[in-house]
């Protein structure tokens, strides 16, 4: 009987070392094909951080243009290359989306998860930054520091703003930018017209369209920033290319986004 259980307790321990062994066995192929990167940087920028370490640059030593009065159009030149857009970040609404969603220009573009940024609420944007967080135009640029800054906005939500709530409220983005990024240069770009035959619910038309191109070239003289008329590109008449448009009469497709992309490329900030 002794004999049994000295037998039973050895095969107990000779169980326990071999669940042992293959658990340290298990634990060292998991850490060897494991990479390890060092503690990982928190996934929301800390824009407090930020805005302390901006403090200390000298506002007045950086080189945003004054305004003059004066409406700086970007006027026709060589191609700058592929590079050129490739070093630009983007801000768009739903017209310019596929900019972001087929990443068209091999760099940052910036808009609101849906892809919409409303003209009624432009103190309320906030865009999907790089790292997958949410914060407004104006803190991505204090993060990113982008060179140049291209901003193709104004459709959404056109039809529901008057024309001194939509100067103030794009006046306001462009000062809180130039305020947190004041070396990124500022292009800001014409809204295209819809296609004929759009009916959307938006009430969104050509005709508005022109107008608030208008006011965005207000703003550009207010604020001293670049306007380029990339409208041009895209409109045949007075409405958007049906060749340039997606199904909805008033988006762009890739041909139309190209189009655009093209444009500035040949329209270039000096």
């Amino acid at each position: 009987m002794f004999d049994r259980l000295v037998g039973l307790k050895n095969i107990l321990w000779a169980i326990g070392i071999v669940v042992c062994l293959l658990a340290l066995f298990v634990g060292f192929i998991f850490s060897a094909v494991t990479p390890y990167h060092g503690q990982a940087d928190p996934r929301t920028p800390d824009l407090n951080a930020v805005r302390q370490e901006n403090t200390t640059v000298d506002v007045e030593a950086l080189s945003f243009a004054e305004p003059d009065g004066e409406l700086h159009e970007l006027l026709q030149t060589q191609d700058a290359g592929e590079d050129y857009i490739r070093s630009t970040v983007f801000l768009t609404d739903s017209i310019m989306i596929a900019l972001r969603d087929q990443s068209l220009t091999g760099g940052d573009v910036w808009s609101s998860n849906s892809g919409s940024l409303q003209m009624a609420n432009i103190a309320e944007w906030k865009v999907l930054y790089s790292d997958g967080s949410r914060i407004t135009p104006a803190d991505a640029c204090m993060i990113a520091h982008p060179r140049r800054l291209i901003i193709c906005v104004g459709s959404d939500g056109l039809a529901a703003v008057s024309r001194d709530e939509f100067i103030s409220g794009y006046e306001t983005l462009i000062r809180s930018i130039q305020r947190l990024s004041p070396d990124t240069t500022i292009v800001c770009c014409a809204v295209a017209p819809v296609a004929e035959g759009y009916d959307g619910i938006d009430e969104l038309t050509s005709d508005l369209t022109r107008d608030a191109n208008d006011w965005i070239r207000e703003v550009c003289r207010e604020t001293g920033v670049y306007f380029a008329d990339t409208a041009e590109a895209v409109r045949a008449g007075n409405d958007l290319n049906p060749k340039f448009a997606t199904a909805n009469l008033k988006a762009l497709n890739t041909a139309g986004v190209q189009a655009v992309l093209g444009y500035l490329r040949t329209h270039a900030v000096p």
